[in-house]
């Protein structure tokens, strides 16, 4: 992608697509923006009463003797109205519409939003870029050929010292695209190996980046029981991966962010029914959301200390499947009887936060999960789930899904139901029955995570999408890489 800036209408260079911001006016669209010789050549639809500048609503031109064969006249909706995510979304369109026809290059007019209450000039690029960038991105394994991406866009009234955020939002997109790729991806391709591997690229690339990976042998030498039993009918070999980045190596301050990796979930011997396992390839969206966040926090440079832990294995069924009713020594010693296979996220978090507990010297951790059903039922495919042990550390993650438009609501972690995970035989019950499903997710975790702020995301609703909305993709989404990214600068 070639991203570039002009401070002038007449100083743009060639491309496919020419594209004027239009406010919703009273009677009839208003410029949002200089429209030079464009004036006269775009009224037509305007004149006509055809283009209203509403929110989203485009016009395309033909335009004879300019850079352009193409103009699109761009509604923005009420000037009072506009908001970061707004702009986010109207120019989601603006590259989804560029993806069907197959522009390439594009020459975007940025909105006159100066004089405007609410957003600066700054945060209304970062915003329209981000709505560009994060749409640019397809997924097929179809013999057919593909979208073609758009590969260059040039921003027109933007000056140059204004580019540097533009610049973060593409780092920060291709982390995002890295998420979705590893979600995307075969089950059979995209292994606990792979994940290690990618781990293993992103550290040769960054020097600022150390991974370290446990295998079969060593998960069993350290004690990680859960997540030895969780990976025991599986033919590819569990991992659990370290992948730190230090950007303040003089200070203590120390982030953890646990994701996990289950490259596949059949439900192990509570088998997953029919409609319910197709699309278990996305179990690892945890993992591919912190290792994107590792990518993307050393591709920034940002001045934080950050460790990514993933523990990672298929829920295979087999033989060796590990069993419902039985009993699991977990890394902290906590002896857990297994309510139901099928929750099996829990158990392989649980090992990799006692291990991050006592071994990382940890600030905070945060786990990031697809986790439960239950958290889908609650809150629906817009918003994550989160519940913390810290009101600071959980304000902090809200205001960071605020500002990034990937909203998180917090549930309560509420202790009166932990009785419902006592067990006759063990330590803890890994399920406690359907109802508050995903508060007792998280109540189980809360057993292992000591003293340490902590907060647990559940990503079940937001990983994976049956469609597309806005800049939103259909199956991968990405989501928890920018608010992760925006958390981790500003704390």
């Amino acid at each position: 992608m070639i991203i570039s800036s002009v401070p002038e209408l007449n100083k743009r260079k060639e491309a496919h697509l020419i594209v004027f911001p239009f406010w919703k006016g009273v009677k009839k669209a208003k410029p949002a923006a200089h429209l030079g010789a464009f004036e006269d050549k775009i009224k037509g639809p305007i004149a006509a009463n055809d283009f209203s500048g509403a929110e989203a609503e485009m016009a395309l031109l033909y335009t004879q003797g300019e850079k352009e064969k193409r103009s699109l006249l761009l509604g923005l909706g009420n000037e009072e109205g506009v908001a970061p995510d707004k702009l986010r979304s109207i120019y989601a369109a603006v590259a989804r519409f560029c993806l069907k026809k197959e522009l390439t290059t594009i020459n975007i007019v940025l909105p006159n939003i100066a004089q405007l209450r609410g957003i600066q000039v700054e945060e209304a690029l970062k915003a329209i870029a981000e709505g560009l960038l994060l749409s640019n991105y397809r997924w097929t394994l179809s013999s057919e050929k593909a979208s073609n991406l758009l590969s260059s866009i040039t921003f027109i009234g933007v000056l140059p010292k204004l580019m540097e955020g533009v610049r973060s939002c593409e780092l920060i997109a291709e982390g995002v695209y890295l998420a979705r790729d590893l979600i995307n991806g075969n089950a059979d391709d995209v292994t606990p190996a792979f994940l290690a591997k990618t781990a293993e690229e992103i550290s040769k690339r960054y020097p600022a980046v150390e991974v370290t990976v446990f295998d079969r042998k060593q998960i069993a030498q350290e004690g990680l029981g859960l997540l030895q039993a969780v990976s025991r009918a599986s033919f590819h070999e569990p991992v659990m991966i370290f992948a730190s980045y230090k950007g303040a190596p003089r200070s203590k301050d120390h982030t953890i962010l646990i994701g996990k990796g289950i490259t596949f979930d059949s439900g192990g011997l509570n088998l997953k029914g029919t409609g319910m396992m197709e699309t278990m390839r996305d179990d690892m969206s945890g993992a591919a959301t912190v290792l994107a966040t590792i990518q993307t926090l050393a591709a920034l440079g940002k001045k934080c200390n950050v460790t990514a832990v993933i523990p990672s294995t298929e829920n295979a069924i087999g033989s060796l499947s590990y069993k419902p009713g039985d009993v699991y020594r977990s890394y902290s010693g906590k002896s857990v009887e297994i309510g139901n296979t099928d929750a099996e996220g829990r158990l392989i978090l649980a090992d990799a936060i006692s291990y991050a507990e006592k071994n990382l010297k940890p600030t905070r951790i945060i786990d990031i999960a697809t986790l439960t059903g239950s958290v889908v039922i609650a809150l629906g495919d817009s918003m994550a789930g989160m519940i913390s042990n810290n009101d600071l550390l959980a304000d902090q993650l809200i205001d960071a899904g605020i500002k990034t438009a990937e909203p998180l609501w917090r549930l309560p972690l509420f202790l009166p139901y932990r009785e419902l995970l006592n067990s006759d035989i063990a330590d803890i019950k890994s399920t406690g029955g359907r109802p508050a499903g995903s508060i007792l997710a998280a109540l189980f975790l809360h057993e292992f995570v000591g003293k340490t702020p902590w907060a647990h995301l559940d990503i079940a609703g937001t990983a994976f999408l049956a469609k597309e909305r806005g800049y939103w993709p259909k199956n991968g989404v990405g989501f928890g890489v920018r608010l992760l990214i925006q958390f981790l600068s500003t704390i």
